[in-house]
């Protein structure tokens, strides 16, 4: 969630501060298509993929659940710098969300502050990425077009989204070249006995079974794309490599591992095929699959994947 930090040596140089503060720059270089549209201009975001999606855009919100620890893991975000706390996503400040007079909230979690509650305050834009019928990715592209729409940003969405499938198109061709091996990208947890998995409707699957490559967790997930697994069970995948993703626990938790008898006897321990990336929000919008495809190509020109 937001407030990791990436920290570990060796990391991929792909820093989302640097990755958003260029969109946004480019965002608010474009003419805009708001001919018509009520924008909103006092608007508080109450999750990470909601912040996400307006800094993508080029918009500058009013108030940020989890600021802090978004300042924390993310550094200094110009399009955030006059935003306010307001608080957990899961338990948002109501007397500051109502002394703040938004315009609109922006939600994609559908956690913490009950809607009737906020509503009362101002209208609620939902926009639900994960445990809907489709993929998250097409989720999440038809969140950040909903948004852009009520905000008059249609040519900014446009204009990532393209960005976006050039990417995926040049990540796939590269990755078609190769004998690739499978992937576990996972998080470590601090018992060095479990971790959590990203499968089936996460944001990373969706990324990698579209440019062809093989996730090597292929196990029920939650609607929300993650399983939390014993490091027993992750020796099925003989040829597979373990991409872990950095946060302010890593450390302690590899500690844990490298203590576990079981963790040592793992194939991919045993060879060497232990990669670390740097943070990437576990629930994120579509901006964080976009930095993930952009560590995915570092990690193909490094041979980091290769199959030999």
């Amino acid at each position: 969630m937001v407030g990791h930090r990436a920290a570990a040596q060796g990391r991929l140089r792909i820093g989302r501060r640097a990755f958003l503060s260029s969109l946004a720059a480019l965002a608010y270089g474009m003419p805009a298509a708001r001919a018509g549209l009520p924008a909103a201009r006092r608007i508080v975001a109450l999750d990470a993929p909601s912040t996400e999606m307006l800094v993508t855009l080029g918009i500058e919100p009013l108030g940020v659940a989890g600021l802090e620890g978004y300042r924390q893991a993310e550094g200094d975000i110009a399009a955030l710098r006059n935003s306010v706390d307001v608080g957990f996503f899961y338990e948002p400040n109501l007397e500051l969300l109502q002394s703040l007079k938004p315009d609109l909230f922006v939600n994609s979690f559908g956690v913490g502050a009950p809607a009737a509650l906020l509503k009362r305050i101002a209208p609620v834009l939902s926009l639900p990425i994960y445990g809907g019928p489709g993929s998250s990715q097409e989720a999440a592209a038809g969140a950040l077009r909903r948004i852009a729409d009520r905000m008059g940003r249609r040519d900014e969405a446009q204009a990532f989204l393209a960005t976006y499938e050039e990417r995926l198109s040049a990540l796939e061709e590269k990755a078609r070249t190769r004998r690739l091996r499978p992937v576990y990208l996972a998080s470590p947890l601090l018992d060095g006995r479990h971790v959590i998995l990203y499968g089936r409707n996460s944001l990373f699957d969706d990324v990698l079974r579209g440019i062809g490559m093989r996730n090597a967790f292929d196990g029920q997930s939650s609607l929300w794309g993650v399983a939390s697994m014993g490091v027993d069970r992750l020796a099925a995948e003989r040829e597979a490599v373990f991409v872990y993703i950095e946060s302010p626990v890593t450390q302690a938790a590899l500690k844990a591992l490298d203590a576990s008898a079981i963790w040592k006897t793992l194939p991919f321990v045993k060879a060497g095929r232990v990669v670390s990336i740097p943070y990437l929000e576990m629930y994120g919008a579509l901006p964080t699959a976009y930095r993930f495809a952009g560590i995915l190509e570092s990690l193909l020109d490094r041979g980091a994947l290769d199959a030999g």
